[in-house]
């Protein structure tokens, strides 16, 4: 089940948001039947999970909380269902990513779902080569959305 929940004070379409995360589950070949649960958060309220989480000032734009310890490993599928783990987004620092980059919000908001996704499933990128394998999966999930 995917479970979506909107506190913050930008309008989130909670149909779409489902939607994609499905597709992304489809394209990475999760168990449909998998748990997510992604929250949408203000400015205030992802500063102090950035603080209580990560021991960081300021928000951020998405931070992930896997849950059942699934692994992504190459592209063999994930058979059982598992709860996958929490996303949490703030959009208004998503928007303000997006303008800085000049590129397109809704896009921005939907590359960081896949980017949450990605580590639910254990991937990460604070070293070099974990970076290259996570951002290969990103653009594989977001090439699949346009199809």
């Amino acid at each position: 089940m995917i479970d979506v929940s909107n506190l913050s004070s930008i309008n989130i379409d909670e149909k779409s948001v489902i939607h994609y995360v499905n597709q992304m589950l489809k394209f990475l070949k999760v168990n449909p039947k998998s748990d997510v649960s992604i929250l949408f958060v203000d400015e205030d309220e992802m500063t102090k999970q950035h603080v209580l989480w990560m021991n960081e000032d300021g928000p951020t734009d998405v931070m992930s909380f896997p849950m059942d310890n699934v692994l992504l490993k190459n592209s063999k599928s994930i058979k059982k269902q598992a709860t996958l783990g929490d996303i949490i987004i703030c959009p208004s620092v998503a928007l303000k990513d997006a303008r800085k980059q000049s590129i397109n919000p809704a896009y921005h908001l939907v590359f960081l779902l896949a980017h949450g996704i990605l580590h639910l499933l254990g991937l990460d990128h604070q070293e070099k080569s974990q970076r290259g394998v996570m951002q290969k999966k990103e653009q594989g999930i977001m090439n699949s959305l346009r199809t």
